[in-house]
């Protein structure tokens, strides 16, 4: 990275000044004395103790875990009154209010928390980088914990993120309230974070879905409003932070088996094979406390022969995680995968009457290559006011494709970061921090090219009971093959208003931006029938974002267990909007568009009853997504887009046994860009989607069983043009633990 980029813009000088004022603040605390709280955390039912309970100080970074017999203890803290919340997934979280700490006198603190089987985590980090209750997130932010995942046997993370409200996927390209549509896998507006650490590939900046561990999630975070004030470019729509498990307190193997079977077409002569296509998924794991630290391995090999011809898919995955902890001040943490896979390289249909099978000379079409992802971070708590955290990632990417038009590339991104958190009173907080991050791609389509970027950010947040006024900003400078691309300042304002324990409202604004990958700029290639020709005079888009929206999650009423309900109006400005656009001899660039606009409507519920009997969750999304001349009058639908969006699960968990029935449906397309409806023939007609599916599990001493069938209607849709999509699917899992 050129020095240079250090002394473009001042703001980058103050934010680094102040990153070091941050860092060397509260030296008067050397030497105090400290607070203690201490107790235990048991089940309010069966009075056992809970371990593995997350306890965290809130508004700081400061917080432990329960040990084996639920005891924990929170040294470390400077006299006081605060807030601290216990929260474990499988349990209604516990808020416990004005904890008077003194010196010398430890604070006894014992709370009993209430199973129930809804709970999804109620204290995020991902909206404001810090741990902080859902309610007073300054942002829309939906959270997945690892029962929904385990309930589903989920492998691929498409195969849950999908059921969330207002995120669709095509073709694996993750799409959050239709931000990005379908960028041919070249880019996109979401993104994706691995333990907060950024997971976008440094070419084409897609996601290898591959290479997330669903076994070993915590929970899932997704920020459905713009990000880049916190997280830079591709976050002008959203994030996705996937957050991988600790190793619990005692050792743990898990061995697991998936045995999936495709059903035949339901049209005899869409018919291409004589045997059902197989699927088998089989993972061993271990995981173990070494003294103070913890570490787990994954190994996971996957084949799968594929709905489609050119669907099948062979990978070995070797996953590892070590976490440490060096007493309460010093941890870290090192993530490692290794991806080997092979698979079919499809792009088309053969033709509509053999929507299965590739077209002709394609039929051995493929790709094999390795992935190598390193994670890893350090944190620093000098002091309960006082946290520095570093993170840093390397991703190595080989891979050739066989077969009519053989290809080769050769990737790899580097990624820096420097964050300090600081509480300067208990109601005024900042974040501060700069990022690094290099790309490099050496690929027959692209040809060679090396990209940077340098960013600072700041984040104020100021309490004013019962509202939390949060201010953000990003300074960001990138270049491209030694040549300054581009510098975006994007400012964020965000207003939330907690008139009570069970609700919180939310107004925020904010700018995002996106610049153009390396793969919009400089692909030329040729696929089956398309073209791709490149257009390196992109320019980055930007973006503004308004949002208000509210959440109201409550406890025991009635038959109720637990209530949660969501909604959001919001409204998006795009200008230099870039997407592909084929001209008239269908030869397809990437262009900046003038602008865009997508506003829209989201609401969703949660909620258990009975005991924990029934459990049942909806969401609808409405999008009115527009192409806009520069006078702001409408041109044109955005291609790509479902206006609306449904799903709804409903779950029954008795005798032993957890069953659920699930339905998502996503309107009709109204417009596309590769292949447009004949209007004479009805050829390449876009269909609404209505999917179902069902599962049923149950647990018997150190066995898990799962029953599911995916698409139980065997419903036929597309979302790509001349793409089918999967037929049905029934799968067996078994897992011991031990």
């Amino acid at each position: 990275m050129k020095i240079y980029l250090y002394q473009r813009v001042k703001t980058s000088r103050l934010n680094l000044y102040l990153l070091m004022l941050c860092m060397a603040i509260s030296v008067s605390g050397i030497g105090q004395s400290s607070g203690v709280v201490k107790g235990s955390v048991s089940d309010a039912r069966t009075g056992e103790g809970l371990p593995g309970v997350n306890i965290q100080i809130q508004g700081s970074s400061f917080g432990t875990t329960s040990d084996l017999d639920g005891n924990y203890q929170l040294g470390g803290l400077t006299p006081g009154e605060y807030t601290i919340s216990f929260s474990m997934m499988g349990y209604a979280p516990h808020n416990e209010k004005k904890v008077a700490v003194v010196l010398e006198i430890p604070k006894s603190l014992s709370v009993r928390l209430k199973s129930n089987v809804l709970a999804s985590p109620q204290v995020v980090v991902t909206s404001s980088r810090k741990a902080q209750d859902i309610l007073e997130s300054p942002f829309s932010v939906s959270a997945i914990g690892p029962r929904e995942i385990q309930a589903k046997a989920v492998v691929n993370m498409l195969d849950i993120l999908s059921y969330e409200s207002g995120v669709s996927t095509i073709k694996g390209q993750l799409n959050i309230r239709g931000t990005s549509g379908y960028t041919m896998g070249a880019g996109t507006r979401s993104l994706l974070l691995l333990d907060g650490i950024p997971m976008l590939g440094s070419a084409a900046g897609n996601v290898t879905w591959a290479t997330i561990p669903t076994s070993e999630i915590d929970r899932v975070e997704i920020v459905k409003s713009g990000g880049s004030a916190m997280y830079g470019s591709s976050a002008m729509g959203g994030v996705v932070n996937i957050i991988t498990r600790n190793a619990p307190l005692k050792p743990e193997t898990r061995i697991s088996t998936k045995v999936g079977v495709y059903s035949q077409p339901r049209v005899d002569e869409w018919r291409w094979r004589d045997s059902r296509g197989l699927l088998y998924d089989t993972e061993i794991s271990h995981s173990r406390r070494i003294g103070k630290h913890a570490a787990w391995i994954r190994i996971q090999k996957r084949s799968d022969d594929g709905f489609m011809e050119l669907n099948w898919e062979e990978a070995l995955n070797i996953t590892a995680k070590l976490k440490l902890n060096f007493a309460n001040a010093h941890s870290a943490a090192i993530f490692v995968n290794i991806l080997d896979d092979k698979s079919g390289l499809t792009s088309i249909w053969k033709s509509s009457a053999n929507p299965f099978e590739a077209p002709e000379g394609s039929s051995r079409d493929g790709t094999q290559g390795t992935k190598v992802v390193l994670n890893g971070h350090y944190n620093y708590v000098y002091s309960p006011e006082l946290v520095i955290k570093t993170k840093g990632s390397a991703y190595w990417n080989q891979w050739d494709s066989f077969g009519a038009d053989p290809n080769y590339s050769s990737e790899n991104r580097f990624y820096e970061e420097v964050q300090a958190s600081k509480s300067w009173t208990a109601d005024l907080t900042s974040i501060i921090g700069i990022t690094m991050q290099q790309n490099g791609v050496d690929a027959e389509i692209f040809g060679a090219h090396h990209s940077g970027s340098l960013a600072s950010f700041l984040l104020l947040e100021k309490r004013m009971h019962p509202f939390t006024l949060s201010m953000g900003s990003r300074w960001e400078a990138y270049q491209v093959d030694g040549k300054n691309q581009d510098q975006v300042f994007t400012p964020q304002l965000a207003l939330n208003w907690k008139p009570s324990p069970w609700i919180g409202l939310r107004i925020s604004t904010g700018k995002g931006f996106r610049v153009p990958t390396v793969a919009e700029m400089f692909t030329s290639a040729r696929r089956s029938i398309f073209t791709v020709e490149p257009n390196p005079d992109l320019v980055s888009e930007t973006s503004i974002n308004r949002e208000f929206g509210l959440t109201l999650l409550t406890g025991q009423m009635g038959i109720l267990d637990l209530l949660k309900l969501d909604a959001a109006i919001f409204h998006n400005r795009f200008e230099n909007f870039i997407e592909p656009i084929p001209d008239s001899e269908a030869v397809i660039h990437f262009r900046n568009i003038a602008d865009a606009r997508i506003m829209g409507l989201e609401i969703g519920l949660g909620l258990s009853a009975f005991n924990n009997l029934l459990d049942y969750k909806s969401a609808f999304t409405m999008l009115d997504p527009v192409e806009l001349d520069a006078d702001g009058e409408i041109l044109d639908t955005l291609s790509y887009r479902h206006r609306y969006h449904w799903i709804s699960t409903l779950g029954l968990h008795y005798w032993g046994l957890d069953a659920s029935i699930e339905y998502r449906y996503l309107s009709r397309m109204e417009k596309v860009e590769l292949f447009q409806e004949n209007t004479l023939t009805g050829a390449d007609a876009p269909v609404p989607i209505h999917v179902w599916n069902a599962g049923i599990g149950t647990e018997y001493r150190d066995w898990h069983f799962i029953i599911r069938v995916e698409n139980i209607f065997q419903y036929y849709y597309t979302q790509l043009e001349r793409n089918i999509e999967e037929e049905r699917i029934a799968t067996f899992t078994i897992e011991r633990r031990f």
